[in-house]
């Protein structure tokens, strides 16, 4: 009896960490922190009920983009015949140069939101799926990152880790994003870039772990 309590809490302990791991490596990747000062500027001359339903809607997009690249992933990689180890450089590529942004403070250039966007942004009615779902949050870093996975080699406990995760994050930039005006006044604009250069270097990791896994299996297969 005591053996089989040990084995299920055991069982329990390493599908959480994983699940915390992937967590991690989301909101990483995704840094909704570091796009708070953007969200700030875009809903200036927004109400507050205003701001609470683009929030709202830019978490749920962000969860739809997320979730669908991982469940299609395997059926994206067939269609254009490309192998998951080359997703998987080409992901980590796009990850070290997220990171690189990150750790610049450039992250809004680098995702190619310029000054003719920002401009468009304030005066556009419905900012919650362009720029803020994507690309500002969920861009080709986070879903190369999801595709890599590899949904086909994955068990179902995998799978419900990977979309409760995917889940989690979404709900925290909902949290973020509506508290975007407190976030900033707490922690400042040199706190959010702070934590946005240390964001950048565990997304660099991310990149180098996902190029390296991807030269070593390719390496291995011939």
């Amino acid at each position: 009896m005591f053996n089989c309590i040990f084995k299920s809490v055991f069982i329990f302990a390493q599908e959480f960490m994983g699940f915390l791991a992937l967590l991690s490596a989301l909101v990483s990747v995704l840094n909704p922190i570091g796009a708070v000062p953007m969200f700030i500027s875009f809903t200036s001359n927004r109400t507050v009920p205003e701001i609470k339903r683009i929030a709202i809607k830019c978490s749920i997009y962000v969860f739809i983009i997320l979730l669908v690249s991982f469940l299609s992933g395997n059926f994206i990689l067939d269609f254009f015949n490309i192998s998951i180890n080359s997703m998987k450089v080409a992901g980590g590529l796009i990850m070290l140069l997220s990171g690189i942004a990150f750790l610049s403070n450039k992250n809004d250039n680098h995702k190619g939101i310029d000054r003719k966007i920002k401009i468009e942004a304030i005066e556009k009615e419905d900012i919650s799926f362009t720029p803020l779902a994507m690309p500002l949050l969920a861009g080709p870093g986070s879903m190369s990152y999801l595709i890599s996975l590899n949904i086909v080699t994955l068990t179902t406990q995998q799978i419900i880790i990977t979309v409760l995760a995917i889940l989690s994050v979404s709900v925290l930039i909902l949290i973020i994003l509506q508290g975007s005006r407190f976030v900033n006044k707490v922690i400042g604009n040199s706190g959010m870039v702070a934590l946005s250069r240390i964001m950048g270097f565990f997304v660099m990791c991310i990149g180098v772990e996902l190029i390296y896994r991807g030269i070593v299996n390719f390496l291995a297969q011939q």
